[in-house]
């Protein structure tokens, strides 16, 4: 039919390659489940791992996870930079970790915790003890750490988040989210060192 726009086939084109990530959010806002789906099945697994460290329960993650897609989908016409998705995904996975985790005490899970990364910061000794395999006693002390605090250490140790994006996703100022990771910091240190006899310099 003439002037008929050509229908575009999103999952052909993202099997070659030439889709990129804000092409697809675009697509989705125009209603494109397999967009959508393309999307989700990208960060899944990240936004898994990270309910999963600020709720410690699994169960209850996979339901912040679920609520976070519909919520994605339904309101992704609001998003207003198409690049700037994934912080915008996290905020809502932020917050509704948030809401899910007052339902009950949170644990952090000692296997999600422990991994090791590799940020490509240059390192504080804190920051050296919490990559190293010290599992339980990593564990343990990111336990003690309020749940606004334990979020920012989840963003910024596990989830390599700058500052300027963590205080974007958690939609508060730098200077709060350096506050809190520097409060978290301290407790962190206190812990290691009194409770596991860990050396731990360069927090003060």
């Amino acid at each position: 039919m003439a002037g008929r726009k050509p229908v575009v086939n999103v999952m052909e084109i993202w099997r070659k390659g030439n889709l990129t990530e804000e092409m697809l959010v675009k697509q989705m806002k125009k209603g494109d489940k397999a967009s959508f789906d393309m999307l989700y099945e990208k960060y899944k697994n990240m936004a898994l791992h990270t309910a999963y460290l600020i709720t410690g329960d699994y169960s209850y993650s996979e339901d912040v996870v679920q609520d976070t897609f519909v919520k994605v989908y339904l309101h992704c016409k609001e998003l207003k930079n198409d690049s700037g998705f994934r912080a915008w995904m996290m905020q809502i996975l932020v917050r509704t970790a948030y809401k899910c985790g007052r339902k009950k005490s949170r644990e952090l899970p000692d296997d999600e915790v422990t991994q090791k990364m590799d940020t490509g910061r240059t390192l504080s000794s804190l920051e050296q003890v919490i990559m190293q395999e010290e599992a339980e006693a990593i564990t343990q002390a990111v336990r003690t750490l309020p749940v606004k605090q334990r979020t920012v250490v989840v963003l910024y140790y596990y989830q390599e988040y700058q500052i300027s994006e963590i205080a974007q996703i958690l939609g508060c100022l730098e200077g709060t989210v350096k506050s809190r990771l520097h409060t978290a910091r301290k407790k962190l240190k206190s812990v290691l060192e009194t409770e596991f006899r860990m050396t731990v310099s360069g927090v003060s």
